[in-house]
C-alpha cells in the first residue's frame, strides 16, 4: 500500500507562507517627522517561545561588560507550524486521476486526486516600542480581507496553484513587568490558515493504441454471416503517424489479419448497421 516519495507539497506551502513577510520595514523619522532611517525586517522560523527566551538572553547579557542591547535584534517576524488538519469541505472523489506526459514510449503519467489540508501558522512580531510593532502589523492586515491568495509551483505537473491564506486572528501582549531600568517588549500574535494540497506519488500506466471491436446481429436471418461465432463483423483499429488512415469494416471470415489505423472513423450508423 505505502511507498517511498516525497513531493515537497507542505514544505512548498510553508516556504510561499514566509515568503509573503519578506519586504517589510520600518522606518525611523527624526524630530522633524522626516525619515532618518529604514530597516529591513528579518523574518525566521520559530515558535512564539523562541522570540521570548530570545530576549531574555539578551536582557540578561546586557551589563557594563557586555554592553548588547535588545534594539539591535528587533523587531523581528517569526512564523512556525500550529496544526495540519483535513479539510473534508475540498475533498474530491479519490478516484479522480490527472494525467500528465511521459518521455516512455505508449506510457503516460497519472496521479490520484490530492488531498486537501489546512496549515495554521502562529506569526509571532516582536519589538522594543509599540511604534514599531504598528508599522508592521499595519503592513500586514492592509492585504488580508481575510484572505490572500498566493500561487505556489509545486514542481512541474503543478505549476501556479493558487493556496487562499486567511487571517483568523490578532492580539497583543505587552510587558509592563519589572522597574523601569527592564527593557520592555511588544509582541503581536496573528494566526493564519493556508488551504493548500497533499499530492501522492506519480504512477504509470500503458496507452490504448490498439482498439478490436466484434459487432453482432440478433437478426440470424441476416446474409452474410458466417463464421463459427456468428459474427457480423469485426474492427481493430490503431494509431499510426501523426493523423492515422481511415478505418473500414470487413465482413467477418474467421481470419483476424487485417489492422486499422484510426480509432475515429469507425463508419457504423444506425441500428442496421
Amino acid at each position: 500500500m505505502f511507498e517511498t516519495f516525497y513531493n515537497e507539497t507542505i514544505r512548498n506551502t510553508v516556504v510561499a507562507f514566509g515568503s509573503l513577510f519578506n519586504e517589510i520595514y520600518v522606518i525611523r523619522k527624526d524630530s522633524n517627522n522626516n525619515e532618518a532611517s529604514r530597516f529591513k525586517v528579518p523574518v525566521t522560523y520559530g515558535p512564539k517561545e523562541k522570540f521570548i527566551r530570545l530576549l531574555d538572553e539578551y536582557s540578561a547579557l546586557k551589563s557594563l561588560d557586555n554592553p548588547r542591547d535588545i534594539s539591535t535584534i528587533l523587531p523581528r517576524i517569526g512564523f512556525s507550524i500550529e496544526t495540519l488538519s483535513y479539510d473534508a469541505e475540498r475533498k474530491r472523489n479519490t478516484l479522480s486521476k490527472r494525467f500528465s506526459t511521459s518521455n516512455t514510449q505508449n506510457q503516460i503519467n497519472f496521479e490520484y486526486a490530492e488531498v486537501p489540508y489546512v496549515i495554521d501558522f502562529n506569526m509571532t512580531i516582536a519589538s522594543r516600542t509599540m511604534e514599531d510593532a504598528l508599522q508592521i502589523v499595519e503592513q500586514i492586515l492592509v492585504y488580508f480581507t481575510p484572505e490572500f491568495t498566493v500561487s505556489v509551483n509545486f514542481k512541474d505537473r503543478r505549476n501556479r496553484l493558487d493556496i487562499p491564506i486567511v487571517l483568523t486572528g490578532v492580539s497583543s501582549e505587552v510587558d509592563f513587568e519589572g522597574d523601569s531600568s527592564t527593557q520592555r517588549s511588544v509582541i503581536f500574535t496573528l494566526t493564519f490558515s493556508a488551504k493548500t494540497y497533499v499530492f501522492g506519488p506519480q504512477k504509470t500506466a500503458k496507452l490504448i493504441t490498439t482498439i478490436d471491436t466484434t459487432l453482432f446481429s440478433t437478426d440470424f436471418d441476416l446474409a452474410g454471416i458466417t463464421g463459427a461465432s456468428m459474427a457480423l463483423s469485426r474492427i481493430i483499429s490503431g494509431i499510426t503517424g501523426p493523423s492515422g488512415d481511415e478505418s473500414t469494416i470487413e465482413t467477418y471470415t474467421g481470419s483476424y489479419d487485417t489492422i486499422y489505423d484510426s480509432p475515429y472513423n469507425l463508419g457504423i450508423t444506425g441500428a442496421t448497421l
